[in-house]
């Protein structure tokens, strides 16, 4: 299958919500505004994948710093002294699932986060994902402090749990 990857766009915000409804639970699922909202403070970390001129996968992250979760539901601000790129939500439709595109996406983001010189990226896993994100070199760090615990507890229910893993990367 061939995709092209390229930034995402203001215009792709609706192909995103259709993602989002495909891939996620309910529980997970974010407003417009908010998807809106992120991908405007920080339109340099978001892509999408296209195949035959269809937005079919996307991956939106932005700056923060290590053990910073952000509650479910809520707008981010910019954070001063970034030190990771957070990856916030990475999404295929189940077409393009298989095809090696995520592992494309986050290559892409990684290369990204290394040409900005900072060390590491982060992310929440979501929907029983852990033992994917391990495959591309996360862990789970558990040494989050009260507050960032209770934001990460809104991400649990009651079948799954959620985890705040981080990859290290080296600098060029």
């Amino acid at each position: 299958m061939n995709f092209t990857i390229r930034k995402m766009s203001a215009d792709d915000l609706a192909a995103v919500m259709r993602i989002q409804e495909d891939a996620y639970a309910r529980h997970f699922l974010e407003s417009p505004d908010i998807i809106a909202q992120r991908f405007n403070l920080s339109p340099d970390t978001a892509w999408v994948a296209e195949r035959n001129l269809e937005v079919c996968a996307y991956l939106v992250g932005y700056w923060s710093q290590v053990g910073k979760v952000n509650p479910l539901h809520a707008p981010f601000s910019v954070v001063e002294n970034a030190d990771c790129l957070y990856l916030h939500d990475l999404a295929l439709l189940a077409s393009a699932q298989g095809s090696g595109l995520a592992k494309k996406l986050i290559e892409i983001a990684t290369e990204y986060a290394i040409q900005s010189s900072v060390k590491s990226l982060a992310l929440l896993s979501v929907q029983n994902s852990k033992a994917f994100w391990q495959k591309f070199g996360f862990v789970e760090i558990d040494g989050l402090d009260q507050s960032q615990h209770q934001h990460l507890a809104a991400y649990h229910n009651a079948e799954e749990l959620a985890y705040y893993m981080i990859k290290f990367i080296a600098l060029k």
